[in-house]
């Protein structure tokens, strides 16, 4: 029998998926999309991941989740990409896409099934129908730019190119240009399935449909050629333009050679023996080349003759591993960059189809919406010719009519013909009208340029906010921030710092997604491969990601991936996703996005099990639906770990249409943060209670009467927040009291007038409790309807103490209270008592004893006792000391210290005192003895005897240098 030569070879790489951008052209006058409440109150859920199993149940299951769905405040769900995919693709997803218009309608899936991994046709039209009874819209996945696993090859004449359509340079090899200029080269480029054939306006795609396509590691030696390098050719049996060597002049003569274009592929068979009147004998088109003989030869087939008479079965099998072996007819002369990033395919593989004789193309490669980056995977098509721009019309038309899709997300928006924008917004509007906040189409593009378009081309989809993705990624995403978090703010496509912006362009944002998603577990295989992308190879043997790609790894990597979301401290997973949730479904003017793989464990059956973040994400989502309206004020903070504000604490308040709505999202990114914030919420949420939706936060919180909710951030690192995250919400649980809100204050207070009393309670029961010249913490505070404000105190043991008028109280900066001025003079007595240079109680190297100061203020500390700040005589700090190691006298002389000594008066230099203002007496002391019954030790640095005469009679003051004792 006949036996067609095969190909299953690597394929396999065009099956990858990468990420684009995009933008568009309407007149201004008629915006498709405007940013404002309607669009607000769109919420997208993506319902899919790369790895989900192939069970073919989604469909059947997302239908039974659609009143669930609507109840978290999802409104549209984006579906896969629901296309047949290519049978060797990795993810047997729709962006491998093989046939368009076979979304699970035709036998075409692995062993001829006609489910595709999602489900059948018939389930997709049910879905669609069910989810719409639920309210719910829905977005199918358009993917423009590729199609791949095409089932028939032509000739082409290839350039090797980078994903610009530039030359090729291989910045990680030889660091040379390529040499393929104009090669010929054997391309799966014709073919498209039965759908295609059957729906589609192009009912086969061939070679002139396509710019080019990514490598697909048939070789460049892969047409048979003579010993001087001319291509063989077979046009039929006798004609004379026939090219070929001698052996096959029979198979020849009876039109049995297989030949894509007329040239002979090295995988080709033909009819080596009896060709007139048998196919018993097809054989490999090989078995005349020396190296193959060699290699059958090795696996025991040792002659000519015993190819000929051999198993065909087997005969194939190693033919396809000595093709596979040999670099002429793989990927081993079609210079791979081996970039190996962590997309899992490199974009810079690529072939640009040109003309023979010089090399240059037809194809308009630079009308992109950026003007490169023509380039992605697969089959590229060429979007800018007519023909294909009007089977993409007719593409998008026959998915709406046919599935009652109500739009799409267009994929990889920024690597074709931005017609294709243009068109799709056409198609939007036949069907759906001039105003589209309704109907969403949204772009997918990492590109600054769609924002550009879309603005200035009347908004025809909603643009993707990949800035504000990757703001999100570094100031929250990872585990040393490297950005201040107040970029989330500006580094956005819409720019929500204060008040925001008044003109925002209508988009859509995300935390996560498919792409990004597989980029993190890529570069967790990569790591077990032992693979660094990006790095020059010089003479080391370069690796390649798809040739060590298997799944035995990818299920480790997944494996660790998710172990890596329950970890405290993440190594590949992202860092608080939960914060980076409540920061969009919270933010004016977007259509937020949820992710599948976010609720959902990725590679488990459909919505079988729970990550991590489901439960906060479930409470975001319907925070979003109940509470985030109204105006939107974004604020920065400064904190005790960083003095910027906004570095690492910010505010994101929505103020609500009423009081029972509006939104306070605190979103720190700092464990250590430990502060005191004010957030205005508006006077309409005046003196109102409050709840963190999250349930991170156990406590109420009441506004004051202007509205200003004041809340105590204390960071935390576990697994779902790194920093701190607190979404307050107005309360329902409880009516305001009369004392108002319990508002956290958390600062030490000295009570210092003893005309106010303590409280039970208030209903003012007074507490037998003498507070005066005592330090407590205000925990909390309370601004009451009579106008005072009241503190709640706790003493240094935590204990409760009451409720206290905050006029009895002054402040202080610390566990020692407020600074009470004191003015007085005091004489250390006391030698084990210490100095200290601070309440931390750091000890300074001074002897203070008997020595007086000046305490100009003293502490009443929380722990009971009283502290003096001690200033000398030349009025120089000193420092604090406990009031129980002083004595108090009535001046700079210092407290008078009982001595009672016998002193005789030595020296005539000193004269005797009245008093400290150093009035003399007249009296002549020397050589006279006296009873000093006290001493004094001077702020001067004196020290003074008070003597007294044998008869008890006071004599005066004078300096102790002028006595000796007996």
């Amino acid at each position: 029998m006949e036996k067609k030569f095969f190909s299953r070879l690597s394929i396999l790489m065009l099956s990858l998926l990468l990420v684009a951008g995009s933008v568009s052209y309407f007149p201004k006058s008629a915006k498709a999309y405007t940013s404002g409440t309607s669009l607000d109150n769109r919420v997208i859920f993506q319902s899919f991941s790369l790895y989900m199993p192939y069970e073919s149940n989604m469909y059947k299951i997302l239908s039974a989740k659609g009143n669930e769905l609507k109840d978290w405040g999802i409104t549209d769900i984006w579906l896969p990409p629901a296309y047949r995919s290519f049978n060797a693709a990795r993810y047997m997803e729709g962006y491998a896409i093989a046939d368009r218009y076979d979304l699970g309608e035709f036998n075409q899936g692995p062993n001829n099934t006609r489910p595709t991994k999602y489900g059948t046709s018939d389930e997709l039209k049910s879905m669609v129908s069910v989810l719409h009874a639920n309210g719910l819209k829905v977005q199918e996945d358009l993917v423009p730019n590729q199609v791949l696993g095409l089932s028939k090859r032509e000739a082409v004449y290839v350039r090797r190119v980078d994903q610009n359509g530039n030359l090729f340079k291989n910045p990680y090899t030889t660091g040379l240009y390529t040499q393929i200029r104009a090669n010929l080269y054997l391309a799966y480029t014709k073919g498209g399935g039965e759908g295609q054939a059957k729906y589609g306006y192009i009912k086969e795609w061939n070679k002139k449909y396509f710019n080019g396509t990514s490598l697909q590691g048939q070789g460049m030696d892969r047409v048979m050629k003579d010993s001087k390098g001319i291509p063989y050719r077979y046009f039929g049996p006798n004609n004379p333009k026939n090219y070929l060597p001698s052996w096959l002049d029979e198979a020849a003569a009876a039109n049995k050679i297989n030949t894509v274009d007329t040239y002979l592929p090295v995988d080709g068979w033909y009819a080596a023996k009896d060709a007139k009147t048998s196919d018993n004998y097809w054989k490999p088109m090989l078995m005349h080349d020396p190296g193959y003989l060699k290699y059958m030869k090795s696996h025991g087939y040792s002659s000519v003759d015993d190819i000929l008479n051999g198993d065909n079965g087997q005969i194939a099998s190693l033919t396809d591993a000595y093709i596979a072996s040999q670099p002429g007819y793989g990927f081993g002369s079609e210079e791979r960059s081996f970039k190996n990033d962590d997309s899992g395919s490199d974009d810079q593989d690529q072939f640009l189809f040109v003309k023979k004789k010089n090399g240059k193309t037809d194809h308009d490669l630079y009308n992109t919406i950026s003007g490169h980056n023509q380039f992605l995977v697969g089959m590229d098509i060429d979007n800018g010719n007519p023909t294909v721009q009007k089977e993409q019309i007719h593409w998008m038309n026959w998915l709406l009519d046919t599935y009652q899709f109500d739009g799409f997300r267009i994929d990889a928006a920024g690597h074709y013909d931005k017609q294709v924008l243009l068109d799709e917004g056409d198609v939007m509007k036949q069907h759906f009208g001039s105003h589209l906040n309704d109907h969403l189409s949204y772009i997918e593009s990492y590109q600054s340029a769609g924002t550009d378009f879309e603005n200035e081309n009347g908004n025809p989809q909603l643009m993707m906010d990949y800035a504000l993705f990757y703001s999100l990624q570094n100031a929250l995403g990872k585990n040393s921030p490297s950005n201040s978090l107040s970029t989330i703010a500006t580094n956005a496509v819409v720019n929500r710092a204060g008040a925001g912006t008044a003109k925002a362009t209508p988009n859509w944002s995300f935390v996560n997604n498919h792409d990004q998603e597989k980029n993190r577990v890529n570069k967790i295989m990569m790591d077990m491969y032992g693979i660094k992308p990006g790095i020059h190879y010089g003479t080391s043997a370069p690796k390649a990601f798809q040739d060590l790609y298997d799944k035995k790894t990818e299920a480790k990597a997944l494996d660790i991936y998710e172990k890596d979301m329950e970890s405290t401290v993440k190594t590949y997973a992202p860092s608080n996703v939960p914060s980076q949730y409540a920061y969009i479904l919270t933010n004016k003017d977007t259509v937020p996005t949820v992710f599948y793989g976010d609720l959902y464990k990725t590679n488990a059956s459909y919505m079988s099990e729970h990550t991590p973040y489901y439960d906060t994400i479930v409470k975001l989502l319907k925070v979003r639906k109940n509470y985030a309206y109204g105006n939107q004020q974004v604020t920065y903070y400064k904190s005790n770990t960083s003095g910027t504000a906004g570095k690492d604490l910010i505010s994101s308040v929505r103020y609500g249409k009423d009081q029972n709505t509006g939104v306070a999202t605190i979103i720190g990114n700092n464990p250590k943060t430990d502060t005191t914030i004010k957030v205005d919420m508006g006077t309409r949420h005046a003196n109102q209670l409050f709840e963190d939706a999250t349930g991170f936060h156990n406590e109420k919180l009441y506004t004051d009467s202007k509205g200003v909710l004041t809340v105590h951030v204390k960071g935390t690192q576990n697994a779902q927040v790194k920093g701190y995250l607190g979404v307050w919400i107005p309360s329902k649980k409880a009516a305001m009291p009369k004392q108002g809100a319990a508002l956290q204050y958390g600062k030490y207070v000295t009570v210092t007038n003893k005309h106010y009393a303590v409280y039970q309670d208030f209903n003012w029961k007074k507490k037998n409790v003498t507070a005066v010249n005592k330090t407590y913490l205000a925990k909390v505070q309370y601004h009451h309807s009579n106008g005072s404000t009241y503190l709640s105190l706790y003493d240094g043991k935590g204990k409760w103490v009451g409720y206290i008028n905050a006029k009895a109280v002054k402040t202080g900066s610390g566990k020692q209270g407020a600074a009470l001025q004191y003015g007085k003079y005091v004489t250390v007595t006391n030698k084990h008592y210490a100095v200290y240079q601070d309440f931390n109680w750091k000890k300074k190297n001074v002897t203070a004893v008997n020595k007086t100061y000046l305490a100009k203020v003293q502490y009443h500390h929380s722990n009971g006792s009283t502290y003096l700040s001690l200033y000398d005589g030349k009025g120089k700090w000193v420092g604090y000391i406990n009031a129980k190691a002083v004595k108090t006298g009535s001046g700079k002389q210092g407290a008078a210290i009982q001595y009672g000594k016998h002193v005789k008066v030595t020296s005539k230099n000193y004269a005797v005192y009245q008093n400290f203002n150093w009035q003399k007496k007249n009296i002549r002391a020397v050589n006279k003895t006296y009873l000093a019954k006290y001493i004094y030790y001077h702020i001067n640095g004196l020290s003074y005897l008070s003597l007294y005469d044998n008869k008890g009679k006071w004599v005066g003051y004078i300096n102790a240098k002028a006595v000796k004792s007996k």
